[in-house]
């Protein structure tokens, strides 16, 4: 089993890109309540909520696909 010294940082990498996203749709929030009308704003809460939600989720499988990689690169020695 192979180990790697990084290891123990990758749950605080989670938990810091989550945030940001979260904080994303925060500031997307009061956005869309400064900026459009009473009757569009549910439109554009679901739309601003969906993209920022398939960017978090794109985003967290790149990253969890970078965690144990299928093919390994193999290191060769000197020429």
């Amino acid at each position: 089993a192979a180990s790697w010294e990084g290891a123990g940082e990758m749950g605080g990498s989670i938990f810091w890109g989550t945030s940001f996203f979260i904080a994303l749709e925060v500031c997307f929030y009061f956005f869309v309540n400064t900026n459009w009308k009473a009757g569009d704003r549910q439109l554009q809460h679901l739309l601003f909520a969906t993209s920022v939600f398939c960017c978090w989720m794109m985003w967290a499988i790149i990253y969890m696909a970078q965690m144990n990689p299928l093919v390994v690169p193999v290191l060769s020695g000197p020429e």
